[in-house]
């Protein structure tokens, strides 16, 4: 069973991403806009931290390959590697060490606010 859907706002602006997740079925990558589709938890990604207001009069920068938009050139680059250019042979204890060295990456440059979880509010 699908989603519920709630009517998105005409005048929502589009949002950029802070980590890489899922939604709706497509991959996002750090810095990419997105449009919110007024799904139930939205209102979590924007509060956790997943998601954040893309500024006014920001530039951004498309990838050539799928079109994506993002807010700068590091993260578009980041994004067509990821995702683009052919996969790289790594050992289990490669794709490992990679993976640790991301999820560092992001604790420093996009930590969540897990302090505004249900959980830690008591809600």
């Amino acid at each position: 069973m699908p989603p519920t859907r709630t009517p998105r706002k005409p005048d929502q602006p589009p949002m950029v991403c802070r980590v890489p997740f899922d939604y709706a079925g497509q991959g996002y990558d750090r810095g990419q806009l997105i449009q919110l589709g007024g799904y139930p938890n939205d209102e979590r990604l924007i509060r956790l931290g997943y998601v954040a207001a893309l500024e006014r009069g920001a530039e951004t920068y498309a990838c050539s390959v799928c079109g994506g938009r993002f807010v700068g050139i590091r993260e578009r680059t980041q994004h067509g590697d990821k995702r683009h250019a052919p996969p790289r042979l790594l050992t289990p204890e490669d794709e490992d060490r990679l993976a640790e060295s991301e999820d560092r990456m992001l604790d420093q440059v996009a930590p969540l606010f897990l302090e505004k979880t249900a959980a830690s509010t008591g809600v």
